[in-house]
């Protein structure tokens, strides 16, 4: 009996330790495998919800974001399979055969989309069972034959367990942390009962005390925000009929009473026969992740700067607006507008007032069309508003109309008077494109005919602009080589008369294009181009250039050489260094700088900030050229700046000579004109005369020079050289008379 007794407990002794701790130790490796699987797919999935779409393309980014979370220096292998259990990603080594493996899907939006796989080995634990039970068969035989010596094994391994107990623990903190890091905690819920369990975590996400919050279902789904709560039970009920795992974004109440946005994921829960005892889950804070993809949103789809609508939202409301309109009937218009003289605003005032302009602008169209339209900022000084319902085009007509006159005028910014106003280009719903795209362009076309024509109005589009416009843009690179190549452009010169001695005493250089398959292009054509292609710098130094070799070369010929007069463009102030190009042309031709004049028009002062252009003319100067003030009186400046800035000559527009022999207000206008230049010591000249009686008229006013038709076209080099010395003749016949009668007989 006592032999019995002793094998009894040799054999309890041989077998219970590793058994028991062969269980312990699988239960807490299930347990710990199973957490890791359910941790790794909750952040898989909270990934996969931002990049949905694209997420089996972006496999190195879900590498990251596993290898992240998981002990390097353990072989843990985890896989990720989609719904047809394709194979999409192994992260980790191999566990080898002997393996552990637990999974856990991977839902986004209620959908299970896909399942992450965790795998560890269990070689290690079943070398330790091997080696355990060894050792406990060994005390097992031992305590056959000495029953002292197992009892002290056997507290080594009870000690042996603890330990492994100890670990288990220690593991569940950890365990415990990730949730605290991933704003994660535990609920569950078994049927028929009044109250639910929440895990700490969940107390300290929402804000709530664990002794006084009253934990029961009805409380706990009065926290949900609007209908998330039928949302919520809706998906548990799916749940539980079909035995899947479901994940559901909601709004929940929090202790401050403020609303968080929450993942709750709920899963089945049922008992060792299967019967459904209940439902558990997790619940996270993903408020930071919603706030943050609610900006990106707005980012993505508003301007930030003025908080219009963008490009991209704009070209989504076109295409829904075209397609009500081809399904209902209605009448629908784009109207493209941008700011009239925006470019100078920048460049004058800086970045700040164009900026702080553009959303004054944005303002002003939100008050005057309110809700009833839709209104975005394309980019730059470019703005659309999408006119929804209107009755028809002239109802479209009468807001382009309102628009324009709200935006044009003066506008305060800061102390500042910003002179600005808009053109629009309009374009019918479908009649002028059914794309977005096609809708814009033909905005675009007659955005163009209307700044051609004026600026400060509106067009809708007609098919003829398309031909035309064609046309210019075909020209462009045209131009653009023709200047690269120095072939087809010219100069023509225009005389400018003296009218007391009747000599030329200048001339205004002039382009001319010849070109190979066009003929002869006039520069009203494309001079406009070159503004728009961004050529005119080029063009403009390239006649400076022809110009002041021209008259070097006159000079060396020994020819009287009068002043040549150069056209300068707003945009050679601003987008070059004129300054510079001067000097460079002089220092090449050898041209004596007095007798180059320069040519500006006063509309280069516009909004009173003259500071730029006071020092481009400041350094001219003080190269010695001559400074003219050219289209006096059709700019919009104040007269200030005439006795403030170094021009020399002041040259009268057409507008002021013609009709004056027939029109005594025009001849008053004229004369304080005159006497407004000679007051200040300015040369005053005037072009456009076209007739004997406007000579007469400026000649009797009192009128330096006159440059016309009159006299004579732009022409040439040396038919215009051929003029000057005819009229130098006639001069000297006319001064002494006498004396070539003499020479002459």
């Amino acid at each position: 009996m006592r032999l019995r007794i002793a094998l009894a407990i040799g054999i309890v002794i041989a077998l219970l330790p590793p058994l028991s701790y062969g269980l312990v130790s699988y239960r807490y490796l299930a347990n710990e495998i199973t957490f890791v699987a359910d941790l790794q797919s909750a952040r898989v999935s909270k990934y996969i919800y931002a990049h949905e779409d694209l997420w089996q393309y972006q496999l190195v980014r879900i590498t990251e974001i596993v290898e992240l979370h998981v002990d390097q220096s353990s072989k843990t292998e985890q896989r990720i399979f989609n719904n047809d259990g394709k194979l999409l990603l192994t992260v980790g080594e191999s566990p080898g055969l002997l393996q552990l493996t637990r999974d856990a899907p991977l839902v986004v939006a209620d959908r299970q989309i896909g399942r992450l796989e965790v795998s560890i080995p269990l070689s290690a634990l079943a070398l330790e069972l091997f080696f355990f039970s060894l050792l406990s068969s060994l005390i097992g035989i031992a305590a056959y034959y000495a029953r002292a010596l197992p009892l002290r094994r056997l507290d080594q391994a009870v000690g042996e367990l603890e330990a492994a107990k100890n670990i288990l623990e220690q593991r569940s903190g950890q365990l415990n942390e990730a949730q605290h890091l991933g704003l994660i905690g535990d609920w569950s819920y078994n049927f028929g009962e009044d109250t639910l369990w929440w895990a700490d975590e969940i107390f300290n996400l929402l804000g709530y005390d664990p002794d006084t919050f009253d934990l029961t279902r009805d409380r706990v789904m009065e926290l949900y925000g609007d209908d998330d709560a039928s949302r919520l039970l809706e998906l548990q009920s799916e749940v539980v009929k079909h035995g899947v795992v479901r994940s559901i974004d909601v709004r929940v109440r929090r202790g401050d009473g403020e609303y968080g946005h929450f993942a709750v994921t709920t899963k089945l829960r049922s008992d060792k026969h299967g019967d459904k005892i209940g439902v558990y889950g997790t619940i996270q804070d993903i408020t930071d992740r919603k706030l943050a993809s609610e900006q990106l949103e707005k980012l993505a789809f508003h301007d930030p700067l003025t908080g219009l609508a963008n490009r991209t939202l704009f070209h989504r409301r076109v295409d829904d607006a075209l397609g009500r309109c081809a399904r209902t009937g209605e009448i629908g218009a784009l109207l493209l507008l941008d700011l009239d003289r925006f470019k100078d605003v920048n460049d004058t005032l800086g970045h700040a007032v164009g900026d702080a302009l553009l959303v004054k602008v944005a303002h002003l169209l939100a008050r005057t069309l309110g809700n009833a339209h839709f209104v975005s900022r394309l980019g730059g000084d470019e703005f659309a508003v999408l006119l929804e319902g209107v009755s028809d085009r002239d109802e479209s007509e009468r807001i382009a109309t309102e628009i324009v006159a709200v935006i044009s005028g003066m506008t305060v910014l800061d102390r500042i008077e910003v002179t600005v106003g808009t053109s629009i280009g309009i374009a019918m719903l479908l009649d002028h494109g059914r794309t977005s795209d096609e809708l814009l362009r033909s905005a675009d076309l007659a955005l163009y005919r209307a700044k051609e024509e004026g600026r400060g109005r509106y067009r809708i589009f007609e098919s003829s602009m398309d031909e035309a416009v064609q046309e210019k843009v075909a020209l462009s690179p045209d131009l653009r080589n023709a200047l690269a190549d120095d072939q087809g452009l010219s100069v023509h010169y225009q005389p400018q008369i003296e009218i007391l001695t009747g000599r030329v005493i200048g001339y205004e250089a002039l382009i001319r294009w010849n070109h190979p398959v066009r003929g002869n292009i006039p520069p009203a054509l494309f001079i406009p181009i070159a503004e728009s292609s961004h050529l005119i710098c080029d063009v403009g130094y390239w006649v400076l250039r022809q110009a002041a070799f021209q008259a070097k070369e006159w000079l060396d010929a020994g020819v009287p050489t009068p002043t040549i007069a150069v056209n300068v463009s707003a945009a050679q102030i601003w987008n070059s260094d004129l300054v510079s190009d001067v000097g460079k042309v002089l220092a090449e031709s050898d041209l004596p700088p007095h007798l180059l004049c320069l040519e500006l028009t006063e509309s280069l002062l516009m909004d009173q900030n003259e500071s730029r252009v006071r020092n481009v003319l400041k350094s001219l100067k003080e190269f010695g050229v001559t400074l003219a003030l050219d289209d006096f009186g059709t700019g919009y400046s104040s007269l200030g700046y005439l006795t403030q800035l170094p021009f020399d000559k002041l040259k009268i527009d057409r507008i002021f000579i013609d009709g004056v022999n027939t029109s005594q207000r025009s001849t008053e206008l004229l004369r304080g004109i005159i006497a407004l230049g000679r007051g200040l010591g300015m040369t005053t000249i005037a072009e456009g005369a076209e007739t004997q009686e406007e000579v007469a008229v400026l000649r009797e006013l009192g009128c330096d020079q006159i440059q016309g038709f009159f006299f004579a076209r732009p022409a040439p080099a040396d038919e215009a050289l051929a003029y000057a010395l005819r009229m130098a003749a006639d001069a000297l016949v006319a001064a002494t008379p006498d004396r070539y009668q003499a020479a002459t007989a």
